[in-house]
């Protein structure tokens, strides 16, 4: 079975396995259903083995080991149900025939309804198996998955193949931080180099640059002085760019050079991956609340007060 997989997720989860430091619950998102599913079967087999050809990790491939369930959306249907997660459950709560971990994979959990999340989050908080258990969640869109259950999860975000390939064509035009911002405001080539010469682009440039260099709350309240005014365009771009900042700040694996990835590996060095994964779950959160057309200075004070 050939796997389409993300090497650095790989190399992410195999060291924290060797370290004894692996979490019992993990968020997949930001990559295409293939790669994230043939991870989560990867992982489940390194649980096990690991050498993909015996019958115990074929078994985990095909979805064919006891241990290990897969869960999706079902045929018909286009959403994760609550009875879907209820019968994960009892599931669990029964004896094994077999020994190792116990493993589920959700994949679509971003659809689910609220009271199934909410069903799961308890499941998560409070199992009722003895046996060493492990989780593994997949979403499209983070934005759809409750707060409390990625504060339970070690999220783990897979980048996209044309974003590297998208922002290293642009950097052959442009310096590498208008490649990484270009890239991280749309996946088009030609949009990307139309959106160069744009004036929301220049603003936003400028905006995020100047609050990356902010040290205090006295600056930070200047800064929101500034611009309270600002629009829904401009608001949405800075978002998407501090979002994908601090995914890089989880992420990042090769060191490149310039202001932005300094920046980067600043953030990398000098706090703790939970802090950066509560200031992610902030800016994912202001996110969706611009979506919902709270008031753009509104969402601009709260980004200032949780980040100062």
């Amino acid at each position: 079975m050939q796997l389409d997989i993300d090497e650095r997720v790989t190399e992410e989860l195999d060291r924290a396995k060797e370290n004894n430091r692996l979490l019992h619950v993990y968020l997949f998102y930001g990559g295409d259903d293939k790669t994230m599913l043939d991870e989560a079967k990867l992982f489940a087999a390194k649980l096990y083995c690991g050498c993909l050809n015996c019958p115990t990790c074929k078994a985990i491939l095909e979805d064919n080991h006891l241990n290990v369930k897969h869960i999706g959306i079902e045929e018909g249907k286009t959403m994760i149900t609550k009875e879907q997660i209820n019968a994960l459950e009892a599931e669990f709560s029964m004896t094994s025939l077999i020994l190792g971990p116990r493993i589920y994979i959700i994949d679509g959990i971003d659809t689910a309804s609220q009271a199934a999340q909410n069903s799961l989050l308890k499941f998560i908080e409070e199992p009722t198996m003895q046996d060493e258990v492990y989780g593994i969640l997949i979403a499209y869109d983070l934005n759809n998955v409750l707060t409390t259950i990625k504060s339970r999860c070690g999220l783990i975000r897979f980048m996209p193949k044309s974003f590297r390939e998208l922002e290293d064509a642009l950097a052959q035009k442009y310096s590498l931080d208008d490649a990484f911002m270009l890239a991280s405001l749309t996946n088009n080539l030609t949009l990307c180099e139309q959106l160069y010469n744009d004036i929301n682009y220049i603003k936003v440039k400028d905006l995020l640059h100047s609050f990356l260099n902010l040290s205090n709350s006295k600056d930070a309240v200047l800064f929101y002085l500034a611009n309270r005014d600002i629009s829904k365009t401009i608001l949405q771009y800075f978002l998407k760019l501090l979002i994908n900042i601090y995914h890089e700040t989880l992420t990042l694996t090769k060191l490149l050079s310039s202001p932005i990835y300094d920046k980067i590996t600043a953030l990398k060095q000098n706090n703790s991956k939970a802090f950066l994964e509560d200031r992610l779950n902030t800016l994912l959160r202001l996110e969706t609340k611009l979506k919902y057309n709270v008031v753009e200075k509104n969402v601009l004070h709260e980004l200032i007060i949780s980040f100062f």
